[in-house]
């Protein structure tokens, strides 16, 4: 049983490592495209 409950937890925590991973990884994106529109509209 206890094993059991340590799995459950390891499970918990890649579960929000893996959800903040993605999270971080989104604002990147969204950063670096709206970097990228902001320069293009400078060079016109």
């Amino acid at each position: 049983m206890d094993i059991k409950y340590i799995g459950d937890g390891a499970d918990l925590f890649i579960t929000i490592v893996a959800c903040l991973a993605g999270f971080g990884a989104a604002l990147g994106l969204l950063d670096s495209l709206k970097t990228k529109k902001k320069n293009n509209s400078e060079e016109v």
